[in-house]
């Protein structure tokens, strides 16, 4: 049985990690050539275009998933793979371009990547723990339902196994 304590702390981590998400995947969606202008940008960074459109869908629709609490292992998965990106390939090499000699580029690093890594690992808690039992995926019964289909699929590969011999 789940401890209150976590649930409330899912919540609190849900509620502050999608009000983050929501205004940057706004602009990416409704701005100025939505988002195909932001997958544009992509391919300067080796990204495939199609996951430009992946990210900006999203920042904006899974932070609101997020308030919710549906569906949120995937939403959280899916942002967290969006600020792995945008912190190891987007901004991470920005912030080693002008290092001065001398200067730490550990602490250049940190300070230029330190909101995407926070919210990435934000989203790697969420995977983990879920959105508690103040959650619409707590009412839909999502993690039972995931957690018996998984059951239900190694049972059939172990039957599998023990026909095969």
């Amino acid at each position: 049985m789940r401890n209150w304590n976590t649930d409330g702390a899912a919540l609190l981590l849900r509620l502050g990690t999608g009000l983050i998400f929501i205004p940057h995947g706004y602009p990416k969606v409704f701005g100025a050539g939505g988002p195909a202008a932001f997958a544009a940008d992509m391919p300067s960074f080796g990204i495939p275009v199609f996951l430009g459109y992946v990210a900006a869908y999203a920042e904006f629709f899974g932070g609101i998933a997020l308030l919710a609490g549906l569906l949120t292992r995937v939403d959280a998965f899916l942002l967290g793979c969006t600020m792995a990106v945008a912190a190891f390939r987007v901004q991470l090499p920005d912030a080693l371009y002008g290092v001065e000699p001398g200067a730490s580029k550990f602490f250049a690093a940190m300070r230029g990547i330190e909101m995407p890594l926070a919210l990435l690992v934000a989203c790697a808690a969420l995977v983990l723990i879920g959105g508690g039992r103040l959650s619409i995926d707590a009412l839909l019964r999502v993690d039972e339902r995931v957690a018996a289909l998984l059951a239900k699929k190694k049972a059939a590969a172990e039957a599998a196994v023990v026909n095969a011999l």
